[in-house]
């Protein structure tokens, strides 16, 4: 029994493989019969031909090698094409056989396409006035730069720093042996003194005085005592209104009690010359009247002016 069972399935075994090598057989036949339809199919009777290719691109090797022979074929069929067949006609009278109007140049402005050519005629009237690019550059060529005029407030400025006055620096020199100019004629109403104290009236004291005053009547003008330079205008509550000159080597003077100044700071002031008026008398000179305050001194050290006056 077993070896019954044993023979038995391997005939089975045999009997498989031998069907499945039948089938695969089948399967492959198919497929090779199916793909030479196919490529049949596809060729349709259009076959190409390489070999003729080959054969034509050596026969033109050989004819460049051959040099001007080869050239002048070409240049006899080049112009064939061009000015006509063997039967005489040309290229372009095929082609206006084949069109039903004229080709035009390029360039030549006649070409009208209905709906699109409309506009251009009437815009070319308007193009054929305007100058061409290279005009229109010469023009701008041609034109003068403009000059950028100042603004008037700018030119005001400039005429007003054009017309201030320019001041030169003068070196001063004074000595006592040069001598004062009186300021005004009058007598002295207190005497300078630094060496005793003098009675003040409007004060009812006595105090040393480093000035000297002088009487006069209120609007007197007053003249400069020598030649100097405004360092200072001030307004001082003994003395009211006061001008300080320089007059060269450590010398100042001041002069108080004025009123109508008509001299300018850093000005210079030559001797004799107004330089203002005799203003009404401060509180501190209210007893003493109207006088003019006069100041001398030489490195901040009070100088008798009355001593100087010549």
């Amino acid at each position: 029994m077993r070896r019954n069972r044993k023979s038995n399935a391997k005939k089975e075994r045999i009997i498989m493989l031998a069907s499945s090598a039948l089938v695969l057989t089948a399967l492959t036949m198919t497929g090779i019969y199916m793909q030479n339809k196919n490529e049949e199919s596809k060729d349709n009777g259009y076959t190409l031909d390489f070999t003729a290719i080959e054969e034509n691109a050596g026969n033109k090797n050989q004819e460049i090698a051959k040099g001007n022979t080869g050239n002048e074929k070409v240049n006899e069929s080049a112009e064939q094409l061009l000015s006509g067949d063997s039967t005489g006609t040309s290229v372009t009278d095929n082609m206006e056989d084949d069109l039903d109007y004229l080709p035009m140049e390029a360039g030549s402005g006649n070409i009208e396409i209905p709906g699109l050519t409309d506009n251009l005629k009437t815009g070319r009237k308007v193009f054929e006035g305007l100058e061409s690019p290279e005009k229109q550059t010469a023009k701008v060529e041609e034109e003068p730069e403009e000059t950028e005029t100042p603004a008037p407030e700018e030119s005001m400025e400039k005429k007003e720093t054009g017309s201030e006055n320019v001041t030169i620096e003068k070196e001063l020199h004074f000595a006592e042996s040069d001598g004062l100019l009186r300021p005004l004629e009058g007598e002295v109403l207190i005497p300078f003194s630094m060496d005793s104290s003098v009675y003040f009236s409007t004060l009812d004291q006595y105090k040393y005085n480093p000035a000297l005053m002088l009487v006069a009547e209120e609007g007197m003008p007053v003249s400069a005592c020598a030649e100097g330079k405004v360092t200072d205008i001030f307004e001082d509550a003994e003395i009211g209104h006061a001008i300080t000159m320089d007059l060269g080597d450590g010398y100042r003077i001041t002069y108080g009690q004025l009123k109508e100044i008509n001299v300018s700071l850093d000005s210079y002031v030559n001797p004799g010359e107004t330089i203002g008026v005799v203003a009404s008398p401060t509180k501190y000179y209210s007893v003493e009247g109207a006088n003019l305050y006069l100041k001398l001194t030489m490195d901040d050290v009070p100088v008798n002016p009355e001593a100087l006056f010549r």
